[in-house]
């Protein structure tokens, strides 16, 4: 038998799963987000959100980040707290304690915990017993943020401020908090924020159309760095008639953040800019398991068409068709999303199994960052709690549907596509000093010259 296999050569085409059946390894650089790791201690430099706000009301919630088992709750007082869930006496888990006034109490021997890990009570102990002055429970800092409860499990001395990003407080705006498991590596979810290519097929060609049926036009895909560092941008144009063309801006924001414009226009009527219509973090559960998290930005002005469905945000669930488990494996056979396509990549994907190409840009530029910032390359990628000049941290999604004529000759029209896009970038990106209606209205303005100038 070995002799016939030394005699076995490779075929030049078709049939080759036999020389290609092995599996290499995964990337650990960047997948792996445990304790110690290098992906695992970069993410835990940045405020992460664990759980919803909804979750804790009278008992605590047993939640897994990023490999640690934790146990989050709001006391009595209203504190929350995020504390190792094992109790620091004999171990039982604080997911079945009792929430006091102050803290939380564990139901085995009455030890009460207060939110930052001091220990507050030890009853079972003699009245002048030292041994809770002795040593802390495990905790880490706790922010609640919109209906989310957010964590700072990195080294205290480099602990940033709470993030404050533009999105968080735009004018006349709802913000609608969300939780969706997905049972895959971090990585590949967030790789889908920088992968705008897929709209045009998972969401519009081959099933069903799960946004609007102007994802299904070949977009011109452009990819910019942001000029803070903050992360990648990509401008998606499509001409949706003779006359308009739809430009849209999604940012990702190093590490985990994406933030998304909207995802049902529909690019049939003139409109200068429309901003951010959802956020999301991808957070490690553990190296095969995740947490999509986020805010749906609620306004008439985002959302004119009324395809908001406020009964499909919430736990376990959000309103963009495909990025959620479907109910049954065959549906998602029959009408596979962003879902099956993540976690159909493995438990982990295998980046050496990829035969990447043109329209994988932003995934390979993307990847490159995260590295450089590992290994120390990029000190412009770790956190800061705010803007250097103390206002909030800008954020360049949005879009537009702007009035310009279509070329005669389709390659001229294709390049005018990628000229309206690299516009449309630098005027949203214009307005960064300005906030609010301030910041709408002078992008409005650009917008209105950029059809002046190449409306035709």
């Amino acid at each position: 038998m070995a002799a016939q296999e030394e005699s076995i050569s490779r075929p030049i085409a078709g049939y080759q799963g036999y020389f290609l059946r092995d599996v290499p390894d995964e990337d650990p650089e960047l997948t792996h987000v445990g304790p110690g790791t290098a992906m695992g201690e970069y993410l835990r430099r940045f405020w992460q959100p664990v759980c919803m706000s909804e979750d804790l009301r009278d008992l605590p919630r047993s939640i897994r980040i990023m490999g640690e088992d934790l146990v989050a709750f709001r006391d009595k007082s209203g504190q929350f707290g995020v504390l190792q869930r094992h109790c620091s006496h004999r171990g039982t888990s604080l997911e079945y304690g009792i929430v006091a006034e102050r803290g939380i109490r564990c139901c085995y021997h009455g030890w009460l915990f207060d939110a930052d890990g001091t220990i507050l009570e030890t009853p079972g102990e003699p009245p002048n017993s030292k041994l809770k002055e002795s040593f802390r429970h495990g905790a880490y800092p706790a922010h609640e943020q919109g209906g989310l409860v957010f964590a700072y499990m990195g080294p205290s001395e480099y602990q940033p401020d709470f993030p404050k990003f533009d999105g968080y407080d735009l004018w006349d705006t709802r913000m609608k908090s969300f939780e969706v498991p997905i049972s895959c590596n971090w990585l590949q979810v967030t790789d889908n924020y920088v992968d705008p290519a897929h709209s045009q097929f998972l969401h519009n060609s081959f099933a069903s159309i799960h946004f609007s049926e102007s994802f299904g036009l070949k977009p011109y895909i452009q990819f910019f760095e942001t000029p803070d560092g903050s992360g990648l941008t990509h401008n998606t144009t499509r001409r949706t008639t003779d006359e308009l063309v739809w430009t849209q801006m999604n940012h990702a924001v190093t590490p985990n953040i994406g933030e998304i414009s909207s995802a049902w226009e529909k690019g049939h009527e003139p409109v200068l800019f429309r901003r951010v219509y959802g956020t999301r973090w991808t957070v490690p559960v553990d190296d095969t398991n995740t947490i999509m998290f986020g805010w749906r930005h609620l306004n008439d002005f985002i959302d004119p068409w009324g395809t908001t469905d406020e009964s499909q945000i919430g736990k376990n669930m959000i309103d963009f068709d495909g990025q959620s488990a479907r109910p049954s494996y065959e549906a998602g056979q029959r009408d596979p999303g962003d879902w099956e396509a993540w976690t159909g990549q493995r438990p982990i994907a295998i980046h050496a199994k990829e035969n990447l190409g043109s329209t994988d840009s932003g995934v390979q530029a993307r990847r490159l960052m995260l590295r450089q910032a590992l290994r120390g390359e990029r000190p412009d990628l770790y956190p800061g709690g705010k803007s250097k000049d103390g206002r909030p941290i800008r954020t360049f999604s949005g879009g537009a549907v702007l009035k310009v004529a279509k070329q005669p000759d389709p390659q001229a029209d294709w390049e005018l596509l990628g000229e309206v896009g690299r516009r449309v970038h630098k005027a949203i990106e214009s307005g960064d000093h300005l906030l609010g209606m301030e910041r709408q209205a002078f992008i409005e303005n650009r917008m209105a010259e950029i059809e002046s100038e190449l409306g035709g």
